[in-house]
């Protein structure tokens, strides 16, 4: 039995070199700081003592490449787990994505939340477009025929979801196979109004987060909190500088069990609560954000769970319940189709299958009567002599 991956999520560092707009980073309340050597090998040593199937992404509330310990940090595990890093680009340079390939890293996922120079630097805090376009298309240069991966993820807001298939076009022509497209949301509660974000509340019986449940959370200074929400630090749920990593884990399960709810938690919109969630026709979140806003078919079934009342809830409020409608009639019609070609294929095997009786019956006859001709002829001469 394969052992269930550990997710860690570290925070290299909650300094920032820009102000997204859709990041309330006025709220941050935690102490600033970038995690020093003997912190992260601690927790890493921890980690692959724990279990040998982990994965390790560079993230949480900053940019991790200003941590000049995070090719360090890469190459230290990058032989026993899977690392990855989420960059807003701007210190992609070419050194530095040759050295973070040469460290092993797995995938380099850039923020990228606009391909014309007005959008981005609106959504990119100001961030120079013309400079993290140049990054981009150095790094997918640079990486080619390595082992690391270029992705980008779009953060799809009130500014940017009339431009999704641009930026989508514009990035596939970059290089970028893998695109994803996260809704918006407000940050455990932080982010107020609706001029940025409007995604809806979700409809929960109880308490549901698969962020907490799948992402063990560890701050720079090496505190484990429920998510990278947290902007205060009031959630510690553990220390894995001095804590064994079992116990924590442990402290996690039992949270969950008892469906805790944290002060963040209350009116998050985070979709990606239900990250692995079986979507209504079983394609991922991602795509069911951009064909919300796209002219794409949309595929959709019948089947209701939490998560398809919330997303029809965002189509719905995007004036766009009459694609939903239309698009569940197309895939029951697809469905129908798809069960007559079953029909068809099955009669057709049956058909065959007859014949098929109809020939060995007829060879094991033809066989039955050749034996006993045989016989009869062996029988006839023996009785002769």
């Amino acid at each position: 039995m394969e052992t269930p991956l550990l997710h860690i999520e570290i925070e290299a560092t909650n300094y920032c070199n820009t102000r997204c707009l859709h990041c309330p980073r006025e709220a941050l309340t935690r102490p600033l700081g970038k995690m020093d050597w003997d912190t992260y090998q601690t927790i890493m040593d921890k980690v692959m003592e724990y279990t040998p199937n982990f994965c390790v992404v560079f993230s949480g509330f900053g940019e991790p490449l200003l941590n000049p310990y995070i090719y360090d940090f890469v190459k230290y595990v990058s032989q026993k787990g899977r690392t990855s890093i989420i960059t807003n680009a701007a210190a992609l340079t070419p050194t530095n994505v040759q050295r973070l390939s040469e460290a092993g890293l797995a995938q380099l996922t850039v923020s990228f939340n606009g391909t014309e120079k007005t959008l981005y630097e609106l959504m990119m805090g100001g961030l120079e477009f013309e400079r993290a376009q140049k990054h981009l298309e150095s790094a997918v240069a640079l990486t080619n025929g390595t082992q690391t991966v270029i992705s980008a993820n779009v953060s799809v807001t009130e500014q940017t979801k009339d431009h999704l298939l641009t930026i989508k076009n514009d990035l596939e022509r970059a290089g970028i196979e893998q695109i994803y497209f996260s809704k918006c949301h407000n940050r455990g509660g932080t982010l107020q109004g609706d001029n940025i974000c409007t995604t809806p509340i979700p409809l929960l019986e109880g308490h549901h987060c698969q962020i907490f449940t799948d992402i063990m959370f560890v701050t720079w200074t090496g505190q484990v909190l429920p998510c990278y929400h947290d902007m205060t630090g009031m959630n510690v749920i553990g220390d894995l500088r001095v804590e064994p990593i079992e116990a924590i884990l442990c402290r996690k399960k039992e949270i969950a069990a008892a469906s805790k709810v944290f002060s963040i938690c209350h009116g998050c919109n985070d979709l990606y609560q239900f990250a692995h969630t079986q979507t209504p026709d079983g394609r991922p979140l991602s795509d069911w954000v951009f064909d919300l806003y796209t002219d794409r078919e949309t595929r959709i079934s019948e089947e209701v769970v939490a998560l398809s009342k919330w997303l029809f809830a965002m189509y719905m409020q995007e004036g766009s319940s009459d694609r939903f409608f239309e698009a569940l009639t197309r895939h029951i019609e697809c469905q129908n189709q798809e069960i007559e070609a079953l029909n068809t294929k099955i009669q057709t095997l049956q058909l065959k299958d007859k014949a098929l009786m109809a020939v060995r019956e007829n060879r094991i006859g033809r066989s039955a009567a050749g034996v006993r001709k045989i016989c009869s002829s062996l029988f006839s001469k023996k009785g002769s002599e």
